[in-house]
């Protein structure tokens, strides 16, 4: 699908700004694009300070939920952590469980299991909690939406803090949204209407560390002795796919330095066995090479092996490792499976133009049903929710672009659901499957989508010559690191670049290498799987097939969409582009 370009065009002083920060304007415009607030606040995006972290005695029942724990603690209660399946979940456990055994506390945890229990806490696990013998239950990463089972913990006399970062379940009443929140001793998430914590993005993992900076304050354990979980809550921030803004930049930031010098034998046994040098980790690495193994676990398996491996070390590291990374590889290919019998359905069902595409699948696996969403949600811009067949009816989830908020409009029709909960961008959903076409009807009557919101666009940070870029340009750009949701990679664009030479690369011939001549110089652009791309634009825009894209480029002008980076062969570093979006230029 051809996407809208738009150029964000912020009205700022930018050559004050450059020769203040000693950056150049198209930097500088990017900066301003992602933080366009006082010269105080953009010094604070471009250095990142852990001394700037907000208070956490902030958060609404923080000071409760620590005087819980350390009574809990004085009493040598059994405490039980509950987390989720996810990397955010898993990272939640990891941290609260480490610091909890440091101070003292006797201490175990619990991980639903995806297929069995479910998203988050339960009736189960909360009646398995009382017959262990558990004093105190805590929630990471969930427990926001379970006032059933909050409720029923309170039933049988068990006390519970809920440490969530989800929004909040609400119910409509006088046209007015009146937030549920569960029936918790304590409730900790920056995202109650009546908590004062100022930065409302954390992930589980962040309000976690949150609770353990307070635990530690009260405790007179020194500050330094936080920053060990400084990395792991930099994975679950990423992984998550929360924004990367405020202190979730500040803790990424200073998480990935750390990481660099881990001595996490489980970490480093997984970057090895992933090919990915731990030494050279980034957000990318996270999201797309560490952190899928860690929710394969989730997904396949369970999410305690996540657990297991950071608490491992040597050889049962690297067996736990290679179990995750094979776990990994065995669930792209069930993905890929699943991609195909999403793309037939829609096919067949002729459903590709529906502002909201519902897709049932009986033969995939209910863990992989967000990622088959989220690559459909890309494929057709529309938000995708798709579910499979459980024991319990129908299980899946949702996945949504910018334009519509899929946890509200999950809400607006959960006459339909036994349960939801999620964010705007992503929910899970449960519902009879008697209920299915009564659900989707009702999901498309109300979701108001008009046409040009169901059309792609990018927003295009400066227009920038390729032949203005150096080395140096490039160092500078990584200034404005690390990137990711609501700070994303810069995106430059520029128009009418001559074509001087073309390149079909890679053992497919899938891939295209561009030479571009721009005032005066030959630069180099490359644009991964940009063959097919190319020849579905010529067809789609055009109305033209063509084989052999080599002679058809050639000395064509186009312009182009890119991000400009350092590429290193045989010793020799040039600036090369990295190419997102091409059209060839009007003549």
């Amino acid at each position: 699908m051809q996407s809208k370009w738009l150029i964000r065009n912020i009205k700022y002083d930018y050559k004050g700004l450059s020769q203040t920060l000693k950056l150049p304007e198209e930097i500088c415009r990017c900066l301003i694009n992602r933080c366009p607030g006082s010269f105080e606040e953009i010094m604070d995006y471009l250095e990142p300070d852990l001394g700037k972290l907000h208070d956490p005695g902030l958060l609404k029942d923080m000071d409760l939920a620590v005087e819980m724990i350390l009574h809990a603690i004085d009493e040598e209660k059994l405490i039980r952590l509950v987390g989720d399946f996810d990397i955010d979940g898993s990272m939640s456990i990891y941290v609260a469980l480490s610091a909890l055994e440091k101070c003292g506390a006797n201490v175990d945890y619990e991980i639903p299991d995806r297929v069995k229990d479910g998203y988050g806490i339960n009736r189960d696990i909360v009646k398995k909690a009382k017959d262990d013998g558990v004093g105190l239950i805590i929630t990471f990463d969930n427990g926001i939406s379970a006032s059933d089972a909050v409720t029923y913990a309170k039933e049988i006399g068990l006390d519970i803090i809920v440490t969530d970062h989800h929004d909040v379940p609400y119910v409509i009443e006088d046209g007015e949204k009146i937030q549920v929140v569960p029936p918790a001793d304590a409730v900790v998430n920056p995202k109650q209407e009546d908590c004062s914590y100022p930065y409302k993005y954390l992930c589980g993992a962040g309000v976690a560390f949150k609770l353990v900076t307070s635990l530690y304050a009260e405790l007179g354990i020194p500050v330094e002795e936080l920053e060990e979980y400084i990395p792991f809550v930099a994975i679950a921030t990423v992984g998550d796919i929360v924004y990367l803004t405020g202190e979730n930049r500040i803790i990424v930031r200073h998480g990935l330095q750390m990481l660099k010098d881990t001595r996490n034998d489980g970490l480093i046994a997984l970057a090895e066995v992933s090919k990915v040098d731990i030494r050279n980790i980034s957000t990318y690495i996270i999201g797309f090479v560490l952190g899928p193994c860690f929710n394969a676990a989730g997904r396949l398996a369970t999410a305690k092996m996540t657990i297991e491996l950071l608490f491992s070390e040597g050889d049962d590291a690297r067996r736990i490792a290679n179990e995750l990374y094979q776990l990994n590889q065995r669930r792209k290919a069930m993905t890929e499976e699943g991609i195909l019998l999403a793309e037939e359905e829609i096919r067949s069902k002729g459903i590709s133009e529906d502002q909201v595409i519902v897709l049932k699948l009986d033969d995939v696996h209910e863990s992989l049903a967000g990622i088959i969403a989220g690559r459909v949600k890309e494929r057709y811009y529309r938000p995708t929710i798709v579910l499979t067949r459980t024991e319990n009816g129908l299980k899946g989830s949702a996945r949504s672009i910018e334009e519509y908020n899929v946890f509200e409009g999950l809400n607006r029709s959960k006459d339909y659901l036994i349960k939801f909960g999620g964010h705007p961008m992503a929910a899970g959903l449960t519902l009879s499957e008697d209920n299915l076409e009564g659900f989707r009807t009702d999901l498309l009557r109300n979701s108001a989508l008009k046409g040009d919101e169901l059309i792609p666009k990018v927003t295009i940070d400066a227009r920038l010559s390729p032949g203005k870029i150096t080395t140096g340009f490039v160092e500078s750009l990584s200034r404005l690191e690390p990137f990711g949701k609501a700070n994303p990679k810069p995106i430059f664009a520029e128009k009418n670049l001559l074509i001087s030479q073309v390149y079909l690369l890679g053992k497919d011939k899938d891939h295209l290498k561009l030479v571009f001549t721009s005032e005066g110089t030959s630069v180099e652009g490359i644009y991964f799987y940009g063959v097919k791309i190319i020849r579905d634009y010529f067809r789609e825009v055009h109305k033209m097939e063509y084989d052999d894209l080599s002679k058809v480029l050639k000395n064509t002008k186009c312009d182009i969409l890119f991000y400009p980076d350092i590429n290193t062969y045989n010793g020799v570093s040039k600036v090369q582009l990295k190419i997102s979006d091409f059209r060839v230029s009007d003549q």
